[in-house]
């Protein structure tokens, strides 16, 4: 059996094994390599393999939203330790300290490193997902806002205890920088909602037209965050 490696367009690095005597091709997650594995005939030619992973891009979404869930359900209320896993943005990151004199902060395959001294380890770790969160909603809310046509004043991203996100009657768009731990496509689902309520200040037929048009699958990650986004506000 051969085996290969193909990162997506997403992002997602998936392991290629080949068989012989296999007519069609197979995509899983495995729990024992902790990685996706997509299983293909040894004839087949790898840009149909690599053809066949873009083109599971729903699939992954939905495997990364089970993971996100699962996380959340065992983990709990936390606080976070180095050498723990976490959940950023739909991947499962590893946060390592390094202690060092000097305060640096990257995010290298997978692995989150905080350089530093120990007792200023939760500090950093905030403060650069907080700056991560805020790229992210910014980037999305920017693309949004372009597409409806409207103009907001600033974005801020925040602490907050009982909601993700608002928008003022100002124009202001208030997020809570916890979104960095739900899945990319339930932040953006965040972002739709409130950049629509800059064009309906209310929840009118036309206001979810809008958040459809931004976010057609808005209603499969409204219902992950009503499940799931309790749980995001006991992390760090």
């Amino acid at each position: 059996m051969q085996e290969q490696s193909y990162t997506t367009l997403c992002g997602k690095t998936v392991l290629v094994q080949r068989k012989i005597g296999l007519k069609r091709m197979t995509l899983r997650f495995s729990k024992k390599q902790k990685a996706f594995v997509v299983t293909a005939p040894i004839l087949v030619p790898f840009s149909t393999v690599s053809r066949f992973i873009d083109g599971a891009k729903a699939w992954f979404t939905k495997v990364d939203l089970y993971q996100q869930q699962n996380l959340q359900q065992q983990n709990g209320s936390r606080i976070i330790e180095p050498g723990q896993s976490i959940s950023i943005l739909g991947n499962l990151v590893r946060v390592d300290f390094i202690p060092s004199p000097k305060l640096k902060v990257s995010l290298n395959n997978e692995v989150l490193e905080v350089h530093g001294v120990r007792s200023k380890f939760e500090q950093h770790l905030k403060k650069y997902l907080k700056n991560l969160a805020y790229e992210k909603l910014s980037h999305y809310s920017h693309e949004y806002a372009q597409i409806l046509g409207v103009a907001f004043k600033k974005i801020a991203v925040k602490e907050m205890k009982t909601r993700f996100g608002s928008c003022t009657s100002v124009g202001n768009l208030n997020y809570c920088w916890r979104l960095i731990f739900a899945p990319e496509p339930v932040l953006a689902y965040l972002c739709a909602h409130e950049v629509s309520h800059l064009k309906e200040m209310n929840h009118s037929k036309k206001f979810w037209a809008n958040v459809e048009l931004l976010c057609p699958n808005y209603k499969h990650f409204q219902k992950w965050l009503k499940q799931n986004g309790k749980g995001l506000f006991g992390v760090l």
